[in-house]
C-alpha cells in the first residue's frame, strides 16, 4: 500500500508567541509616532512679528511688535516668542520689515551694529523704493566738466539701509533729506563727498527685501 503524503497543518499563533508580540510593538509604535507628527505638525506656538519697520540700531519696542500664533515646526525655536525674551535695552542689528517674524539673531545690543547713521541732503524727490527700512545704494557724482571735473559717477556705499526720511518744509526753509546708516568702513569716504558738497543720490536697490522694483 503505497504512502500517504504528510499533511501540513497550520498552527494557531499563540499570543505567548514572540513574533507575534514584537509585529504588535511595531504597529502600535507606528502608529503612535505618525500620530506625534501629525499633532506637532498642526500645533501653532505664539510668535512675535513686526507692526512697522525696525531698522539697525533702533531699540526693540514692545509697540512696534505684535503676537500670533503660527505653525512653526522645527523652526520655532529662531524666533522671539514672547516679549519677556527680549533683553532690556536690545536693539534690532539687522532692518525687520513690515509682517517679519522677529528672529533671535536680529536680537542684540547697540554694540553688535557695524552700521553708523549718517544724514544726507538730497535735491529732488527720492524713488519710492527708498523709505525706512530699505536698502539703498550711494552714489557721488563728480563736478560736471564746465566745472572742471568729469562728470563720473562713482558707488560709495551698496549696502545702506534707510533709517529716516524729513521731507522739508513746504516753505523751502529746510530741504529733504535722508538718514542712511552706513557701514563704518564706508563712513569716511561718505563724509568727505559731503564736506565737498558735491552731488550724492540714495537709489533703491530692486530687487531687496522691502524694496520694490
Amino acid at each position: 500500500m503505497a504512502g500517504t503524503a504528510p499533511v501540513m497543518r497550520l498552527r494557531r499563533p499563540r499570543w505567548k508567541d514572540p513574533r507575534l508580540i514584537v509585529g504588535i510593538v511595531l504597529v502600535v509604535a507606528s502608529v503612535l509616532m505618525g500620530a506625534l507628527l501629525i499633532s506637532r505638525l498642526a500645533a501653532t506656538t505664539p510668535v512675535l512679528i513686526a507692526k512697522s519697520p525696525i531698522v539697525p540700531g533702533d531699540e526693540i519696542d514692545p509697540g512696534d511688535l505684535a503676537t500670533v500664533e503660527m505653525r512653526l515646526g522645527e523652526q520655532e525655536g529662531l524666533y522671539v516668542g514672547a516679549l519677556g525674551m527680549i533683553p532690556e535695552g536690545a536693539v534690532a542689528t539687522r532692518a525687520i520689515q513690515v509682517g517679519e517674524l522677529l528672529p533671535l539673531s536680529a536680537v542684540g545690543q547697540a554694540a553688535d551694529v557695524p552700521l553708523r547713521p549718517i544724514v544726507i541732503p538730497v535735491a529732488t524727490t527720492v524713488a519710492e523704493s527708498v523709505q525706512p527700512g530699505a536698502k539703498v545704494e550711494l552714489w557721488h557724482t563728480g563736478p560736471a566738466p564746465e566745472e572742471g571735473g568729469g562728470g563720473e559717477a562713482e558707488l560709495l556705499v551698496s549696502d545702506g539701509i534707510v533709517r529716516h526720511i524729513d521731507e522739508g518744509s513746504s516753505l523751502g526753509m529746510r530741504s529733504m533729506s535722508v538718514e542712511v546708516l552706513v557701514p563704518r568702513n564706508d563712513l569716511s569716504a561718505v563724509l568727505q563727498v559731503l564736506a565737498q558738497e558735491e552731488r550724492l543720490d540714495v537709489i533703491g536697490v530692486p530687487g531687496a527685501y522691502g524694496v520694490t522694483p
